[in-house]
């Protein structure tokens, strides 16, 4: 990667502002995700929307670090779970149609929705399930 192919926090919080607070989202922890992902994403095919798709990927990550610790607090660190499509308390019940919101390639993509978002440009960008 040359010096005008990085990607920095700073462009990253400007994507996701969401994940400004760097308490709970360090600069080094964006860093190493930002790093991961740019292996990721092919500039040839995101040509000017590569930053977007190493950031979503980061995003995606930072958001499955989340669940772990969130897992970690409460249960069995690791412990792999499912989107959540229906929850009861007494007599109260709610459901949702995820399919509607989910790529039936996407698998582990579909966990959060910057996974999502990064699964439906990759393939927009005719990359397929596959990016090299």
């Amino acid at each position: 990667m040359d010096a005008d192919h990085v990607v920095t926090t700073d462009d990253f919080r400007t994507f996701f502002p969401e994940f400004c607070d760097a308490t709970k989202y360090p600069g080094n922890l964006i860093v190493t995700y930002l790093q991961i992902g740019v292996q990721f994403v092919s500039i040839s095919r995101w040509q000017q929307s590569w930053k977007l798709g190493a950031c979503l990927f980061a995003a995606h990550e930072l958001t499955m670090g989340t669940i772990a610790t969130k897992a970690a607090a409460t249960g069995v660190p690791g412990q792999a779970t499912g989107i959540v499509s229906a929850k009861s308390v007494g007599p109260v019940s709610k459901s949702y149609d995820t399919s509607s919101a989910m790529f039936s390639d996407a698998g582990y993509f579909n966990l959060t929705t910057y996974g999502q978002r990064y699964w439906y440009f990759m393939r927009l960008f005719g990359t397929g399930g596959v990016q090299l």
